[in-house]
């Protein structure tokens, strides 16, 4: 990160002499060195004929912009001999155009298995439906990571990736996080579509900040009960979830005898006392969880606390190493019964006073 390289760099990197053919230049890192229009066309020419680039990494440049993120596309989709894996253009200036140009690069190519064109407002929905259409009409994509959050995407994204999440074998993590014009339904198409595809071998879900409520809580939760590849699931930041939901995420998890999820955020989903009874019933028993968001809370409430507190005193198999309850209302019993359990499960506490409530709990 060196904001003073500047934008003359990207013609001199195109001209230097690892820039020919025989170069065996695996990795570029330029995130945050300020380049721009110019630094973006002579990248362009770069992978137009690179064969021996890897990872490319130009994030954190946002004057680079939309004509120059087209053009870097169009010249990674001409090049039939490129070796690249990963390219991050996360906030980069990106709209429509790269949009488009990305879209046509994700129909055919067979390399790229990190995308990366995050915290581009101005990406925007129909570019985000062109993107989902391209990975699933490409049966040789070998993508494994697309990370899209901040990118714009409202229902027609979110229609695409839901038929893409019914049909791909290759995706392992898809972020779709603070895209806030998502919304419920799509949220809700999302899960029915993951859950339709036996064959998913998806680790990762972020669906925080995207307006998530009822409908998509409870088809979550039927997701939650047969799935088996999740490991990581953030639908975080939707207070109108809701505390049903919550509790029907929490009954489905205990359900799942084959689950393999480790990590679920659910920070601010509007939880309260039904899922605060429902997490204590699953955290008696479950042996996969290791890291528990149920932070900003407001109305989950001291009792829940105690009977998390106590239901993870009884559990003797578990695996969680962080349980966040701060801004949820506890108090001092629940702070109590959390201290008795660390010096009867070895388990060190570290309380964060915010808004007079407890914070994180972690496992030696």
């Amino acid at each position: 990160t060196n904001p003073q390289l500047g934008d003359g760099l990207g013609a001199a990197l195109s001209e230097a002499p690892w820039a020919n053919a025989e170069s065996k230049l695996r990795e570029l890192w330029l995130n945050g060195t300020g380049l721009g229009p110019a630094a973006g066309a002579g990248l362009a020419e770069l992978l137009r004929s690179s064969r021996s680039l890897e990872k490319l990494n130009l994030g954190r440049n946002p004057q680079l912009g939309d004509a120059a993120g087209a053009a870097l596309a169009e010249a990674l989709q001409a090049n039939g001999e490129t070796r690249l894996r990963q390219l991050s253009l996360y906030r980069t200036g990106l709209g429509p155009a790269a949009g488009a140009c990305l879209a046509a690069l994700l129909r055919t190519n067979r390399s790229l298995e990190v995308l990366n064109p995050s915290e581009n407002p101005q990406l925007g929905d129909a570019a985000g439906a062109a993107l989902a259409e391209a990975l699933r009409s490409n049966a040789e994509t070998n993508l494994r990571h697309l990370l899209l959050d901040t990118t714009g995407l409202g229902p027609v994204a979110g229609a695409s990736f839901a038929a893409l999440l019914r049909s791909s074998r290759s995706l392992e993590k898809l972020n779709l996080g603070r895209n806030p014009q998502l919304g419920d339904a799509a949220g809700a198409a999302l899960a029915d579509a993951l859950q339709a595809n036996a064959e998913s071998r998806l680790r990762e879900l972020h669906l925080n900040g995207t307006r998530l409520g009822p409908a998509a809580g409870a088809c979550l939760a039927a997701l939650v009960r047969t799935n088996s590849s999740l490991e990581f699931l953030n639908p975080s930041d939707n207070p109108q979830l809701g505390d049903a939901a919550g509790a029907a995420l929490a009954e489905a998890l205990q359900a799942n005898a084959k689950t393999k999820l480790c990590k679920l955020w659910l920070d601010d989903t509007g939880l309260g006392p039904l899922a605060g009874a429902s997490f204590a019933a699953l955290l008696r028993t479950n042996r996969s969880l290791e890291w528990l968001n149920l932070h900003t809370n407001s109305a989950l409430g001291d009792a829940a606390g105690v009977a998390m507190a106590g239901a993870l005193r009884e559990n003797t198999e578990t695996k969680l190493c962080t349980l966040k309850l701060n801004d949820s209302d506890m108090g001092s019993a629940a702070r109590e019964a959390f201290e008795e359990l660390k010096r009867t499960r070895r388990l060190t506490s570290r309380y964060e006073r915010r808004g007079g409530s407890e914070s994180t709990i972690h496992q030696s």
